[in-house]
């Protein structure tokens, strides 16, 4: 495999989102949001369904246009994105193997014509993932659990500096849910990279996270804050609060 990437100082500012605002054809969905993600720092993003949080997502990364505001990252920034398995094509023909070497491209990688520092990056990828044995299989043929494997595998190939997953465990039994929150945790301990996952396992979420995003577009919330301090905010009480004591009484 080539060399590590070399561990980055913990809390150094990597990417820095000035008064975003986040929506479609130029109407914002929810409130300007001022946050930096630092090295090391794992990031919960929470709400409720439809709230904004893929569009945040997919907005910090580049694949969205903001409304208003600024995304700055820092030089040389490599970004890893594991999406919602369910927007990968069903019908796509491409093998796991190939599908992880994807992840490498980039100038001077053009697909089919990969270097050998990229077969290697590939296949040490998959076996991090634990799939190295489906790397023949199509991708269109696994199961949901070890669909978001290869994922997983692809985002370990990047070498990513700050890796976002949408939604990385949704849809999946409860093995294959842990073996896929294990698997994250070592891609943040790789190097020292941030992680930012949005989420619907709210308490799994915030005990997992050091920072939190509360995302909640009917009632125009873009809230940041630490894990811990979450809990009390009252627009985290206001959608979670009853749900989270009953919870806490059942038996």
């Amino acid at each position: 495999m080539s060399a590590s990437p070399a561990v980055l100082e913990p809390g150094r500012p990597l990417i820095t989102v000035k008064a975003l605002a986040v929506g479609y054809r130029g109407q914002a969905i929810l409130p300007p949001l001022s946050i930096t993600i630092g090295a090391g720092q794992f990031w919960s993003v929470i709400g409720p369904n439809g709230a904004g949080k893929s569009t945040f997502v997919r907005t910090v990364l580049g694949l969205e246009r903001p409304v208003s505001g600024t995304v700055e990252r820092s030089d040389g920034l490599r970004l890893g994105y594991v999406p919602q398995q369910g927007t990968l094509d069903p019908i796509f023909p491409i093998s796991v193997r190939d599908f992880v070497l994807m992840g490498r491209q980039g100038p001077g990688n053009v697909i089919g014509h990969w270097r050998r520092a990229d077969l290697k990056a590939a296949q040490a990828a998959l076996a991090e993932a634990d799939v190295s044995e489906l790397a023949r299989r199509q991708l269109h043929d696994l199961s949901g659990g070890q669909k978001q494997r290869v994922l997983m595998a692809r985002a370990v190939a990047q070498d990513a500096d700050v890796i976002f997953l949408d939604e990385p465990t949704a849809a999946l039994d409860l093995p294959a849910e842990r073996e896929v929150l294990a698997l994250i945790e070592r891609l943040r301990a790789r190097h020292g990279a941030a992680v930012v996952m949005v989420t619907h396992l709210v308490e799994d979420g915030l005990e997992r996270a050091d920072h939190a995003l509360l995302l909640d577009r009917d009632h125009q919330v873009a809230f940041a804050a630490s894990a811990a301090e979450m809990h009390a905010a009252p627009s985290f009480q206001h959608l979670y609060g009853r749900f989270l004591a009953r919870r806490e009484v059942t038996p």
